[in-house]
């Protein structure tokens, strides 16, 4: 009895624990995801109005349940499109799989048909476009290739550090039929694919980092993205309180700890908090757990912020070459971080060594009020057009530990990343891998979806929001109450700030009116320009029961004004 290949697919997807497909139809993906609708009811499918929208949602669907969510729909627009969150989970680290096809209608690809993308003369080389953005790509010509397909790339978007992986299938690879009993190699089930531990720490390293940070006079920890991704929030909380040691996060790693712990000094890098940096750059040892340590942490690598020759630095990570590339490091832990920071947890306990974590945290109580600690003057500004730092105030005054904030890209993100103070452990999520504008408008989405009993609230400028405003019709459509808060100062920020005034032709424009545009597809809304209306008007959209947007207009203040 014959098999159709697309209703495998649909169990696989189903039995491999995937809960998310986001895409649009076209080519072959209709008949797939006509499978999914049928045989995985486990699994929600998501229409996302735009490729690259589909990605940025899979991309945050994965950042909050630790699983790959799918991205589907045709090839040449998921090569092109939908590169945009492809790209943030790849150099994000972030699981996901790509299941698109080459539109090679009726066997002529050697012919130049439209729309094909196998790689022929005529046409486009989709599987190319994939290999540069992914771990894993495989390119399926025949039923049996693409079910195996389908399985490897599920297994290689999780495995060792995350992040996609790709399918690309010929039509007749998706739609045809075969006998699975026969059929060679042998399909297995895919969850013998998946029983794979992650990386344990080897004991030695972790003795030897122990007890250095048992010995280290000023030590400090900084988190990346690695903690969220392997839900290491009570092993770091545990072990900073262990050892009275400071922790600073990168970016990525924002919310790693509550920014209300007393052990926590917040971001570091050139928007961060000066406490932060006072810690990394003043530790005798820094345990870098989770973050490779990139330069737009580091202050571009300076040589005066993190000095290897007078610092030992113990680094975790899950990919070993991560591992001293930007600087050479005393201790080196291949290992999810979960799994090493437990460990070191243990090697601390046993130790048997005098730590004085009292002292410790009186020093990193004095260094965050010395440093004023997320503090700023402009919080209370009555200025109008309106400080994003008054923005950020008044935001703060309306969260809720229970809440999950998501950032875009740009000024507005520099604004939030560097003045809000998370009140929980993964509170906050935002665009770091490739940090592209817009990513944020459809990832709110996907959390939302992901999470419908939280209270999504999404921080955006004008330009990203007019990246990616198609998202909002996903959200009216599915009625979520999420909500969308506009840093709208009518230019490309970010940009702004680097071009001489009189030449900001392509850079400022007037404000676009997206209370209107919003409330046109059902939101509710509303259009802030004066500080004091900024309370009243979050506090209505934020117990709206459905889709809102405030469009709070803000003055054009560069980004320079945030460095450390």
């Amino acid at each position: 009895m014959a098999d159709h290949v697309n209703q495998v697919f649909a169990d696989i997807v189903q039995a491999a624990g995937i809960e998310y497909v986001f895409g649009m139809p076209g080519g072959v993906t209709p008949f797939l995801f006509d499978a999914l609708t049928d045989k995985a009811p486990g699994v929600t499918c998501v229409l996302s109005r735009h490729e690259g929208a589909a990605s940025c949602m899979a991309d945050m669907a994965a950042r909050l349940t630790g699983k790959p969510a799918i991205v589907m729909g045709q090839g040449l627009w998921i090569g092109t499109s939908g590169a945009f969150g492809i790209v943030e989970s790849a150099l994000a680290g972030t699981p996901m799989v790509i299941i698109t096809e080459t539109s090679d209608y009726a066997n002529l690809p050697q012919h130049m048909p439209y729309q094909c993308c196998t790689g022929e003369y005529g046409s486009v080389d989709l599987p190319a476009i994939m290999k540069a953005m992914c771990k894993f790509t495989t390119f399926a010509t025949t039923p049996i290739e693409f079910l195996h397909g389908v399985q490897l790339a599920i297994k290689h978007a999780m495995s060792g550090r995350p992040g996609p992986a790709a399918v690309v299938c010929r039509w007749n690879a998706a739609v045809g039929a075969l006998d699975l009993k026969n059929a060679m190699p042998r399909l297995h089930p895919v969850q013998g694919h998946l029983n794979v531990a992650p990386p344990a720490p080897d004991p030695a390293a972790a003795q030897s980092a122990a007890e250095l940070l048992i010995g280290a006079k000023n030590p400090v920890l900084v988190a990346g993205i690695g903690i969220h991704l392997a839900r290491a929030y009570d092993e770091l909380r545990e072990l900073a309180e262990l050892l009275g040691m400071a922790v600073a996060t990168s970016f990525m790693g924002k919310s790693a700890i509550p920014e209300t712990h007393d052990l926590a000094v917040g971001m570091m890098g050139r928007i961060g908090q000066a406490a932060a940096n006072k810690a990394v750059s003043g530790a005798d040892v820094i345990l870098a757990a989770g973050t490779g340590l990139a330069p737009d942490n580091t202050l571009m690598l300076s040589p005066d912020y993190i000095r290897p020759a007078e610092q030992s630095i113990i680094q975790i990570d899950i990919e070993p070459r991560n591992i001293g590339f930007t600087f050479p490091v005393h201790t080196g832990i291949v290992s999810d971080a979960r799994a090493a920071l437990r460990a070191l947890i243990e090697a601390v306990k046993s130790s048997g060594g005098k730590i004085d974590a009292s002292a410790r945290r009186a020093a990193v109580a004095e260094l965050k009020q010395k440093n004023k600690f997320f503090e700023c003057p402009l919080f209370m500004s009555d200025a109008a057009p309106i400080a994003p730092e008054r923005v950020v105030a008044e935001a703060q005054a309306q969260l809720r530990p229970e809440d999950l904030v998501v950032l875009d890209a740009g000024n507005n993100r520099m604004f939030f990343a560097k003045y809000l103070r998370t009140l929980r452990a993964g509170q906050l999520v935002g665009a770091g891998g490739a940090a592209g504008i817009g990513w944020g408008v459809p990832a709110a989405v996907a959390a939302q979806i992901v999470r419908p009993d939280t209270r999504v609230i999404c921080m955006v400028g004008d330009g990203g929001l007019m990246s990616t405003f198609s998202a909002l019709e996903t959200a009216r459509q599915h009625n979520l109450p999420l909500t969308y808060v506009v840093l709208n100062n009518a230019s490309l920020g970010n940009v702004n700030d680097f071009i001489a005034p009189g030449r900001r032709q392509l850079t400022e424009y007037a404000h676009p009116n997206f209370a209107g545009m919003a409330a046109a597809m059902g939101f509710h809304t509303a259009t802030v320009e004066r500080p004091e209306d900024i309370r009243p008007a979050l506090q209505a959209a934020l117990g709206h029961n459905g889709p809102a947007l405030v469009d709070i207009h803000v003055n054009r203040s560069p980004h320079f004004t945030l460095m450390s």
